[in-house]
């Protein structure tokens, strides 16, 4: 009687018991082979989007966030939450100051916040009131030379706080 070859398929242990339990014979035809790695291929690809879909919606909800802490941001969602009255406070200058040596001096810079305000204004809110403060961010001293006393600089920033009022709710 002669000899019977059987063909060799390498597979996991795994696969090829699933495929025993299912009644599967081991030898697979090209097309079986070839169904099976579309479908690889398929699963892959759906994991693929999937994951590209929630980097996508990750990074729209960071950019969201992002608006939402900005002052035109909060006042957005201010007006989606049908808030009467908006409160903003803005920088609008800073003063840095040194002493040393027997004098002081000082750096003021000043911004506008124009662009910010009339662009709340577009979403539907009217400014009411603006009130402006200094708050004192430090402080620095010394001796003076050939004098009596002392020379002081002070650090701060200028803020302006604004009110505004929902157009929505104006009779």
């Amino acid at each position: 009687m002669p000899a019977v070859t059987l063909p060799v398929i390498e597979m996991s242990s795994v696969r090829f018991i699933a495929k025993h339990r299912a009644g599967a014979t081991c030898s697979e035809s090209a097309e079986e082979r070839a169904a099976e790695r579309r479908e690889r291929e398929a699963e892959q690809a759906r994991a693929q989007e999937a994951e590209a879909e929630r980097a996508r919606a990750a990074e729209e909800q960071r950019q969201r966030e992002a608006f939402l802490a900005t002052p035109v941001g909060a006042a957005t969602a201010a007006k989606e939450a049908g808030q009467a009255f908006f409160e903003v406070q803005l920088e609008v200058g800073s003063h840095a100051g040194n002493a040393g040596w027997g004098n002081a001096e000082g750096r003021h810079i000043t911004s506008s916040s124009a662009v910010t305000l009339a662009e709340i204004e577009k979403l539907g809110w009217r400014l009411e009131h603006a009130g402006y403060f200094f708050m004192m961010t430090g402080e620095t001293s010394t001796a003076r030379v050939f004098a009596s006393g002392e020379a002081t600089a002070i650090s701060g920033v200028t803020v302006g706080v604004h009110l505004f009022r929902n157009t929505t709710f104006m009779t």
